[in-house]
């Protein structure tokens, strides 16, 4: 795959938590900078995401209160996120947040 691929389209066969937890930091540091990253954020296809990925980037999005992203009409649908069917382990940090728990995240 080619290296200009963002890693929010990856295919996320064979991840472990540390993958995630990578893919987590990406998307933390892209939702942390949105004023410096507007135009990246405007051009996310959610429909290249795996839900993994969406869940990730609505819990970040919620944690740090930027809920007015969800607005940009390529991110609407994030708002419509439910809980992940199976438990996703990030790596083994010792972070707890009542947003991640609730979409079945840990750390």
């Amino acid at each position: 795959m080619s290296s200009s691929v963002k890693p929010y389209y990856l295919p996320q066969n064979n991840w472990d938590s540390d993958d995630y937890y990578s893919l987590h930091r990406y998307l933390h540091r892209l939702v942390l900078h949105a004023d410096k990253k507007a135009n990246e954020i405007s051009d996310m296809d959610l429909s290249k995401m795996s839900q993994e990925t969406k869940v990730l980037l609505y819990c970040i999005i919620q944690h740090y209160r930027l809920e007015n992203l969800f607005d940009l009409e390529n991110l609407r649908e994030l708002k419509q996120c439910k809980p992940l069917p199976q438990t996703l382990v990030l790596g083994n940090h010792n972070f707890k947040d009542a947003t991640y728990s609730k979409m079945n995240i840990v750390f």
